[in-house]
């Protein structure tokens, strides 16, 4: 199935944020946008479940790591 395709302009200093946190959480900067415009329209649930649980499953990698390291 095609996803719908739409472009926006955004101020540079918001793109940095968006690389900087896309990075950070292993995330395409698409991913990010899909989370965060489904999360301001109340719709977050709506996300597939396997996008989500897998977005879970490197969050908890993520602190193991952080909490061993420790």
């Amino acid at each position: 199935m095609i996803s719908p395709q739409f472009s926006i302009r955004i101020p540079p200093e918001l793109e940095e944020r968006l690389i900087g946190y896309a990075k950070q959480n292993g995330m395409s900067k698409t991913k990010v946008m899909i989370d965060a415009l489904a999360h301001y329209l109340g719709c977050a649930e709506d996300v597939p479940l396997t996008r989500r649980v897998t977005e879970l499953e490197k969050r908890v990698s993520a602190l193991e790591v952080e909490r061993t390291s420790k």
